[in-house]
């Protein structure tokens, strides 16, 4: 099987795994009129790693999730900090998509621009299937968020993929730090920061190796995406300010997740609304956009 096949599978393996705090850095992402500026750049290296792994805030965790977390960051078979950008958002928005991921899934099967399911369990579990063999549980270690978006959130997660002749599922398991925080500029609005740490380890040596040698396509489409999810948080956040109704009518549309979040999302609609009270009669509508997989990087 040539790399080129092997890398959509890759993918799919990892982003059914990856952050709940942003659904899939891997996965599906949005695009909109709204611009994020990148304050830092994305890295691999040994050095940043092993950075990251001293910002993991390690005595939050309890002794089981310690274990596991040095599990996959002690021998991760890739590593990725995402560029940090920095984005117009409204902090109470981002903290609430932050912490109710199944809202931004949710709104983008409403849209049909995507399949992947994205189920909460409890307040700290989530299941996730992209219904082309994906599928991942995510649980919420640690998460800090404060009123002014300086947020620590770090995510466990098993993926796995069994589809087509494979003879074996591929095992992932990941563990995720998103790092936030936000300022008010002279313009009087509101910018976000956000970062993504990501440790992935493979449990079978082929794999690991496919992965290592696709590294450079698998980062460049993870950035990317990473990019065009903070693109549509900022969007959703100033389509809040503008044009709360036609946030509150999707709510009402909202199928897949429970009364109490719809209606917290409703209150969040009118509350920004009036926090910011001014329309802009030009602002466009969110506006979705397919993951750039890693063939279509290589093909450029």
């Amino acid at each position: 099987m040539s790399e080129t096949h092997c890398a959509p599978r890759l993918v799919r393996a990892i982003r059914v795994g990856l952050p709940a705090a942003f659904v899939v850095a891997f996965g599906l992402a949005a695009s909109g009129a709204t611009a994020a500026n990148q304050v830092a750049d994305g890295s691999s290296s040994r050095d940043v790693m092993e950075q990251a792994r001293g910002e993991i805030p390690w005595a939050k965790l309890s002794r089981q999730d310690q274990r596991l977390t040095q599990y996959v960051v002690r021998k991760a078979s890739l590593f990725r900090r995402s560029p940090t950008h920095a984005f117009d958002c409204d902090p109470q928005v981002f903290n609430f998509l932050s912490q109710h991921p199944e809202v931004v899934v949710n709104v983008w099967n409403l849209m049909g621009v995507s399949k992947l399911s994205l189920t909460r369990h409890a307040e700290d579990r989530f299941h996730a299937e992209d219904g082309a063999g994906a599928e991942g549980a995510l649980r919420v270690m640690h998460a800090d968020y404060q009123p002014d978006s300086r947020n620590t959130v770090v995510v466990f997660a098993d993926g796995q993929y069994q589809a087509g002749p494979m003879p074996e599922p591929i095992d992932a398991h990941c563990v995720l730090v998103l790092r936030s925080a936000s300022r008010r500029e002279s313009d009087g609005r509101d910018y976000v920061t956000a970062r993504l740490d990501s440790f992935v380890r493979f449990e079978h040596v082929g794999t690991e190796l496919i992965a290592k040698t696709l590294k450079p396509l698998l980062v460049k489409s993870a950035d990317h995406n990473f990019t065009e999810t903070m693109k549509f948080v900022s969007t959703f956040s100033r389509t809040a300010e503008q044009r709360p109704d036609g946030l509150l009518n999707l709510a009402q549309r909202l199928d897949k997740v429970d009364d109490k979040t719809r209606e917290e999302l409703a209150v969040l609609c009118r509350e920004t609304a009036a926090r910011h009270a001014s329309v802009d009669p030009a602002a466009g509508p969110i506006r979705l956009a397919r993951l750039q997989q890693p063939e279509e990087v290589a093909g450029r």
